[in-house]
């Protein structure tokens, strides 16, 4: 093999993954499987679209190694292939979210249209800040992915349950509210409707896997 073929090579199979990133249904899927493993029934109704169109991103998304699968039953259940995949989605992610102006407004526009008084820290302004300290972390994702991996002592409230359990939380400490990351709505959702109740609360802009690879404790 000579020199270009090897590099061109090298190169393909890196394009290749890249190509498999570059579809918004095959990113909300690995932005879901971060969070807990799912099969491709519960992830059809997740990101909306059809059980057969979900089982061809995830087939593409498993022939380029960026996920597994196992059996549970009747059911095949995919997760990422392992904490390399949710880091690359992750940078990409954060940097897509720090450097497109088209992103920064579609989230502005949008969030200033659906929600007020949703106020944001990020995990390294939270630490050093000292009105934190004693602050109950509240996690509105659905309890399955609160089981697999949660920030310590988090509260688990799925937000379609917050009304109902509204009294489970503290009503004398700032409450903050995380759910999947900066594209979730679940804490925007919350929060909008905490403050609305005369809570104190903000949303933490990581989501927990981000919060643990940062050094923070989890459950």
């Amino acid at each position: 093999m000579q020199k270009q073929e090897f590099k061109n090579t090298v190169y393909q199979e890196i394009a290749n993954v890249g190509k498999a990133l570059s579809n918004p249904y095959r990113l909300r899927i690995l932005n879901l499987l971060a969070q807990n493993d799912y099969s491709v029934e519960e992830i059809s109704d997740d990101i909306g679209i059809s059980i057969a169109n979900t089982s061809q991103h995830l087939q593409v998304l498993k022939k380029h190694r960026l996920l597994k699968t196992n059996k549970k039953g009747h059911y095949v259940i995919y997760s990422l292939k392992n904490e390399r995949v949710f880091n690359l989605w992750n940078s990409l992610q954060n940097y897509c979210l720090e450097s497109s102006l088209e992103i920064k407004e579609t989230i502005k526009e949008f969030k200033q249209e659906n929600f007020i008084n949703v106020d944001s820290i990020s995990a390294k302004n939270m630490q050093v800040d000292q009105r934190f300290i004693d602050a109950c972390f509240l996690d509105v994702r659905p309890k399955e992915e609160y089981e697999k991996l949660a920030i310590s002592n988090a509260i688990s409230i799925p937000v379609g349950e917050l009304e109902r359990k509204l009294s489970v939380l503290p009503t004398d400490k700032l409450i903050i509210v995380y759910c999947r990351g900066g594209l979730c709505l679940y804490a925007d959702e919350a929060v909008t409707f905490l403050v609305k109740k005369g809570y104190q609360a903000i949303r933490l802009e990581e989501e927990v896997l981000e919060w643990k690879k940062m050094g923070f404790s989890v459950n």
